[in-house]
C-alpha cells in the first residue's frame, strides 16, 4: 500500500511558498529525508504533508512511522499540534489553525465532564451547575487552554475567531501575509458592524426636531396668549410682535417653521 493524503487534514496544513517548498526538494534530494512522515493505520499522512510530496515530485519511496490512536479526534488533535510546532506561523495563521482545535478540546472537555455519569447524578443533587452552565464553562476552559497552547491570549484569538466569522477572504489573505495586525483588523471589522452608531445618530437627529416644533409650538401659544391680553403699541395702536427689518409678524414665522417641520 501507498501513503495517501487525507483531504480533510490537508486543507488544515499551512501552505509553504514555492521557493520553500523547492528548498526542501533540495534538501531531500541531496542530503536525504531527516525526519520519517506521521501515517495512520490507513496510511493516510498526518505530519509531514510537504515531505510528501517533495518526495512524489522526486520519484522517492519516503520513509515513514504508523501512530495509532484511540479517538479520530485525538488523531487530528494531533495533526493541527504537529502543525503549530512544526511550521513558522504568525498569529493570525496560528488563529486559523487553532480553531478547529477548540472544537476538539470543547469535544473532549465535555466528555471529561461527563464520564462515569458524575456529572449527571451531582445535577440531580445540586452539586454541579445545569446543562448551560456546564457549557458555558466547557467552552471557556478549551478557549483558555487553545489559547495558551498557541502562545496566544485568550482576548487575541477570540478576536481571530471573530475575524474567520466576518472577514472577506482579501482580508484575511492580508492577515496571512502579516500586513495587517489582528487588533487593526478587528476594530475594523466591529466598527463596520456597529449600526447603532446611525441608529442614535439618527435618534439625536429626531430628538433634535421634536425640540424645535416643540420650541415654536410653545411661542405661538405665547404669542397668541399675550396677542389676546391685547398687546399693542402705544404710539401707533398696531399689535406688536413685527420683525423691524422683514415686517412679518413673528406669529407667521412661527406658523410657516412648524409647517416647514412637520412636511
Amino acid at each position: 500500500m501507498s501513503l495517501r493524503l487525507n483531504p480533510e487534514y490537508d486543507k488544515l496544513l499551512p501552505r509553504m511558498s514555492q521557493e520553500e517548498f523547492n528548498e526542501l526538494k533540495k534538501s531531500i534530494e541531496s542530503e536525504g529525508q531527516h525526519y520519517p512522515i506521521i501515517v495512520n493505520e490507513d496510511l493516510e499522512v498526518l505530519d509531514g504533508h510537504h515531505r510528501f510530496r517533495a518526495c512524489a515530485d522526486l520519484g522517492l519511496e519516503p520513509d515513514f512511522e504508523v501512530r495509532k490512536f484511540d479517538d479520530k479526534l485525538l488523531e487530528k488533535k494531533f495533526v493541527i499540534e504537529a502543525n503549530l510546532r512544526r511550521r513558522h506561523l504568525n498569529n493570525f495563521q496560528l488563529v486559523e489553525l487553532a480553531v478547529p482545535l477548540l472544537e476538539i478540546e470543547k469535544v473532549l472537555a465535555k466528555k471529561r465532564q461527563q464520564s462515569g455519569g458524575k456529572n449527571g447524578r451531582n445535577i440531580q443533587l445540586g452539586l454541579a451547575a445545569d446543562n448551560v452552565d456546564l457549557k458555558s464553562e466547557v467552552k471557556a476552559k478549551a478557549t483558555e487552554v487553545v489559547a495558551k497552547k498557541i502562545g496566544l491570549s485568550t482576548r487575541t484569538f477570540e478576536r481571530g475567531k471573530k475575524i474567520i466569522e466576518r472577514a472577506g477572504e482579501d482580508d484575511k489573505q492580508k492577515l496571512r501575509e502579516g500586513k495587517v495586525s489582528i487588533a487593526k483588523m478587528y476594530q475594523e471589522i466591529i466598527n463596520e458592524n456597529k449600526p447603532e452608531k446611525k441608529v442614535n445618530q439618527e435618534l439625536i437627529d429626531k430628538k433634535e426636531h421634536e425640540k424645535e416644533l416643540h420650541n415654536a409650538a410653545q411661542l405661538l401659544a405665547l404669542l397668541e396668549h399675550l396677542q389676546k391680553q391685547e398687546v399693542f403699541c402705544p404710539s401707533c395702536k398696531n399689535t406688536m410682535f413685527e420683525c423691524s427689518k422683514c415686517h412679518k409678524t413673528i406669529r407667521s414665522l412661527l406658523e410657516k417653521r412648524i409647517s416647514d417641520k412637520k412636511d
